[in-house]
């Protein structure tokens, strides 16, 4: 099957568009085509670009990395300040730029952390999980595990009822109820005395 030429891709004479509607749609394809550049421009170059366009209905589109606000606003600044001001713009801008890059640091360490706490608590709540299920339903790992878990629980009961026992064995003295001894050390009182 043979296939057919086409016209391809064509030099357009620069001249006006006289039809309105061919207008339109010339004008919509190339502004898109314009920002999607502007795009890659700023992106590649790390520059700031603001572009503003009226389409022939009179409508106005525009384009800006970061904002057209922003761009327009250091234009205006450099203008207005003419050679004696910052030709880049940036010097005073870093300190505060530094700052809000710490700033994004110390809340993505902050995510981070927070991240692995939900996760350590996700491991958490499946070996609880599993532990709870019935131990016909256990593979041979999670016995191995429950095995190791009932051997520490019975090392710690064990510790626990010897330092109770010592504590018994052990008692601290009771008050001795023939002797009392009043808040002034001086004057003692015996059974005797209190009947």
């Amino acid at each position: 099957m043979e296939r057919k030429p086409n016209a391809g891709r064509k030099k357009i004479e620069m001249k006006l568009i006289q039809a309105s509607d061919a207008r339109q749609v010339t004008f919509s394809k190339r502004r898109s085509g314009l920002f999607k550049k502007a795009s890659e421009l700023a992106t590649l170059c790390e520059s700031e670009i603001a572009i503003i366009a009226f389409s022939p209905g009179g409508k106005a589109f525009s384009f800006g990395h970061p904002s057209v606000e922003a761009v327009i606003n250091r234009y205006d600044g450099q203008t207005q300040a003419g050679d004696g001001g910052d030709q880049n713009g940036q010097e005073g801008d870093l300190p505060e730029l530094i700052q809000r890059y710490n700033a994004q640091l110390d809340q993505l360490e902050v995510e981070k952390k927070r991240a692995e706490a939900i996760k350590n608590m996700g491991k958490e709540m499946k070996a609880k999980t599993w532990l709870l299920t019935p131990m016909e339903n256990l593979n041979l790992t999670q016995l191995q595990i429950l095995k190791v878990l009932m051997e520490n629980l019975k090392k710690r009961v064990n510790q626990q009822r010897g330092e109770l026992s010592k504590k018994a064995r052990n008692p601290r003295p009771f008050l001795d109820l023939n002797t009392v001894e009043a808040a002034d050390p001086s004057v003692s009182y015996s059974p005797t005395q209190m009947e």
